[in-house]
């Protein structure tokens, strides 16, 4: 229960919905339990792919409103952009709140959930070079974001020991 929660925070756009979003993921969980197939992977990311999916539903029809929380945890997310790790938690919430949402979904389904580009595909209705395509976007955008910081409107200042 934990674990679905930390991702409900992190995918949900406002953190009023996370009771009701856990509650239908749990419902659709226990009752699509049936389906579920062990030789495809662990119930754990079964689970987890069911609460995010929940969460992308919530954001699309219900909240409709950009980014406003997210949980502020670390990820090793300056390693994927072969950048120093020098990104405070709210740096990063920062830049994440502000990345367009179809690569802000793809990137951290990929870098943090660590799905594969067809899985992401699947869940998200899109083909999988698309799906490269947009974490491509996302990584460009975040160097361009960390490296110019003065280009974008967005709320981020690079640390005091940033080199470039």
């Amino acid at each position: 229960m934990p674990y679905l929660r930390a991702v409900t925070r992190r995918y949900l756009r406002d953190p009023l919905y996370e009771k009701d979003v856990l509650q239908e993921s749990f419902v659709k969980i226990f009752k699509s339990l049936q389906d579920y197939d062990p030789n495809k992977g662990t119930l754990k990311k079964w689970a987890t792919r069911v609460v995010i999916n929940t969460c992308f539903n919530y954001n699309d029809r219900i909240i409709k409103q950009p980014i406003e929380t997210w949980d502020a945890t670390k990820y090793d997310i300056a390693a994927s952009l072969d950048q120093p790790k020098v990104l405070t938690d709210e740096q990063l919430l920062a830049l994440l709140r502000a990345m367009p949402s179809d690569y802000a979904r793809v990137f951290m389904l990929f870098i943090i959930e660590e799905y594969s580009h067809e899985e992401i595909a699947e869940m998200i209705g899109i083909s999988q070079s698309l799906c490269r395509k947009r974490l491509s976007r996302a990584k460009v955008w975040l160097k361009k974001t960390i490296l110019n910081p003065s280009d974008s409107t967005i709320h981020y200042s690079p640390p005091l020991n940033y080199v470039s």
